[in-house]
């Protein structure tokens, strides 16, 4: 019997958009960054007029991981009960976030919306956060993705932060199956939407718009990937899936390309489907609320926002 699919709550909280002068939070809940991730991520926070506040273990270092795992979530449980700190941002991903979802305080995100963004491994805190918080979370760039804070990037960013009306459809994907869909936005890396099927913090995609994305992973493994997800249920029980883009996903032996094999999996779902989207390890990424309502139209290759990712400000 496949294992039913979580959903997101029936009605999801928007944080208060941004303004110039808030603080935001740096933390690192994954891999140990350098002293210039941390330099450049304050840097980047300052560019925008906002005040970069750092976490107080963002200098540790416990092998692979930015310190120990309770190190890591006190430092976003701290940024999370601070009503002073208007928005939480990873400085980098690596690995490691997923070891903290059951220490962290959903409850005061939920008592205090505000905004948390990252990718790439933080796949598992964004969905985690919107899912039992009811919060709207950003699957953006991290403080130290230096080119995701400038040029169209930023331009994507500001849009998604310091705005409390729907965000412009963004266009620029290839239809692979035809069609429209309506959901709630889930999703991000692909390594990590698979590796959490089967726990208590499973990606919430029935009824959702699903977006993947992922880097350095032969095309084997993205097909293995796809398959548990497959076989869990968690494919099929989405509306349509939007995928971003697959970086250096190559393998030193002759095999079907990471593109051919996500169309054949995704012309096998039916799903109204589309690849190609700029979301993932690249230079200006898309900035996505997970848990917003948006439309998927795949024939042409856009995702229409539906509602605001971002209340009014707070007074």
């Amino acid at each position: 019997m496949v294992p039913l699919v979580p959903r997101f709550p029936a009605i999801v909280e928007k944080p208060p958009m941004l303004v110039r002068g808030d603080r935001v939070g740096l933390i690192a809940p994954a891999s140990p960054p350098t002293r210039d991730d941390i330099a450049e991520s304050v840097a980047h926070i300052e560019s925008l007029g906002l005040l970069p506040v750092l976490g107080k273990y963002v200098h540790e270092q416990n092998g692979y991981l930015a310190g120990s795992d309770t190190q890591r979530a006190a430092d976003f449980n701290a940024m999370a009960a601070d009503a002073g700190v208007r928005a939480i941002v990873a400085i980098r991903g690596g690995y490691g976030t997923m070891r903290l979802l059951p220490l962290l305080d959903y409850e005061a995100v939920r008592r205090d919306p505000k905004i948390v963004m990252g990718f790439s491994d933080l796949t598992a805190l964004l969905n985690a956060v919107t899912a039992r918080s009811g919060v709207v979370t950003f699957h953006g760039p991290v403080g130290a993705h230096g080119s995701s804070w400038s040029g169209v990037a930023r331009t994507y960013l500001e849009a998604a932060l310091f705005n409390d009306q729907p965000l412009s459809p963004a266009g620029g994907a290839r239809p692979v199956v035809p069609g429209r869909a309506r959901g709630r936005l889930a999703g991000g890396n692909l390594a990590l939407v698979a590796a959490l099927v089967g726990t208590p913090y499973a990606v919430p995609t029935d009824g959702a718009i699903l977006f993947l994305e992922e880097t350095e992973e032969a095309p084997y493994r993205i097909d293995r990937m796809l398959t548990q997800l497959d076989l869990a249920g968690q494919l099929s029980a989405a509306r349509g899936i939007l995928i971003g883009q697959c970086t250096k996903c190559t393998a030193p032996f002759p095999t079907h390309s990471a593109a051919e094999v996500i169309e054949e999996r995704l012309k096998a779902l039916g799903r109204p489907a589309a690849t190609g989207a700029p979301i993932g390890h690249i230079q200006a990424q898309w900035v996505l609320p997970i848990g917003v309502e948006a439309e998927l139209d795949a024939t042409n290759g856009t995702l229409t926002f539906l509602e605001a990712a971002c209340g009014p400000p707070r007074r």
